[in-house]
């Protein structure tokens, strides 16, 4: 089975964001958008794993999460991977980073110890809005940026992380929660 780790935001923070997209989509060349019930932040992703690996993964990652304190996050501002010359992603960014990076850490920690494999990229919080099809022109990559440069959502509340199966099809990923783990609550 195809899983990943990650987190998810509050439905009316989506909303926002996406409803800001939707006017400037039409100014900018053909892209793949994510859709909103599928966007998420990805901690580790897992690829193709043994049914089994779930289990394995449960009880460490429970008590390695349990230990890092739930936080308050927005997202805000915008940017391209793997940088503005060759932009292929474009996304939403997240601020604080720190707690973010801290979440994949544990959880790709526990992961590795557990025999997954991970890419070697550095972890970069951020919430992926779309897959460029062809290279855009340097004017369409500024117009994106510049229309989320200012972007700041409502603060939510980061609380837990899942672990997802992800199932492929030609209308999309489909995907499915298999487990949540809770993030330690405030004193």
């Amino acid at each position: 089975m195809r899983l990943f780790i990650a987190t998810t935001f509050p439905p009316e923070v989506l909303r926002d964001l996406n409803e800001r997209v939707a006017r400037l989509k039409p100014r900018l060349p053909p892209a793949t958008w994510v859709r909103p019930e599928t966007q998420h932040l990805t901690f580790a992703f897992l690829g193709e794993q043994p049914e089994s690996l779930v289990e394995t993964v449960a009880a460490p990652l429970t008590t390695a999460l349990a230990t890092i304190e739930r936080f308050e996050a927005r997202l805000q501002g915008a940017g391209v991977f793997p940088n503005v010359r060759r932009a292929r992603v474009g996304w939403g960014g997240l601020e604080p980073q720190q707690p973010f990076q801290g979440v994949a850490r544990a959880v790709r920690e526990v992961v590795t110890k557990n025999g997954v494999t991970l890419d070697n990229v550095d972890f970069q919080p951020h919430l992926t809005l779309m897959r460029m099809r062809e290279g855009w022109p340097p004017a369409s990559i500024g117009l994106f940026t510049k229309a989320l440069e200012d972007y700041r959502s409502e603060p939510f509340e980061v609380s837990e992380v899942t672990l997802f199966s992800s199932e492929l099809s030609s209308k999309g990923a489909t995907h499915t929660p298999l487990r949540k783990f809770a993030l330690r609550g405030r004193p």
